[in-house]
């Protein structure tokens, strides 16, 4: 009984060292106000959580629980910038702060999950994460760009997917913008009408 428990143990130690890891890098930057330069991106949290463990937990579905507030907070500034009525703007606000009050809430509870390995950009915006090979989701927030919303009042926030591969270094960047240079692209790449 004594050989076969030091065999198991001999096998467990021998597999636990020969598990393949990999790596993931990348900048995060933030565009200027005027569009122009991107800067780093300093003290940005990044929480990173293979898909195998994501499914095992009730936050499957992060990356379209952003996607959809990332959506409508541009559709909220665009409406409200459009009418002047105040019965509507109200019933605006209210709709996306319901949304955002669920996103908030839904992201608190993801940043918990215990399977999340979490690290923070240096002063050049930059991060690597030793990760096992795999697909991950990454979610970023912003250590220098904020909203006037309960979701981005510390940072905006961002999610990708990324395949880490077992050798070498994977590469994933992100680059935040400035609300008045997303209201610049929304405007500008409407048709124009007239003549």
């Amino acid at each position: 009984m004594k050989t076969l428990l030091f065999g198991i143990i001999i096998l467990i130690v021998t597999l636990s060292f020969t598990v393949e890891s990999g790596k993931l890098s990348g900048l995060v930057t933030h565009g200027d106000s005027y569009g122009l330069a991107n800067q780093a991106d300093a003290g940005c949290e990044i929480y990173a959580i293979s898909e195998a463990d994501l499914k095992s937990t009730q936050y499957v579905d992060i990356a379209n629980v952003i996607g959809n507030f990332q959506r409508n907070k541009s559709q909220y500034s665009v409406s409200v910038y459009n009418t002047i009525d105040p019965v509507r703007i109200k019933n605006i606000q209210d709709s996306f702060d319901a949304l955002s009050n669920f996103a908030f809430k839904y992201i608190s509870g993801f940043k918990k999950v215990p399977a999340i390995v979490k690290t923070v950009t240096n002063g050049t915006g930059k991060y690597t994460i030793a990760l096992k090979p795999g697909k991950y989701f990454i979610l970023v927030i912003s250590g220098s760009l904020k909203s006037n919303n309960i979701v981005e009042y510390k940072g905006n926030v961002d999610i990708k997917i990324t395949d880490v591969k077992a050798s070498g270094e994977s590469f994933l960047d992100f680059n935040f913008e400035k609300q008045e240079m997303i209201w610049i692209k929304l405007i500008t790449s409407g048709q124009i009408n007239g003549c």
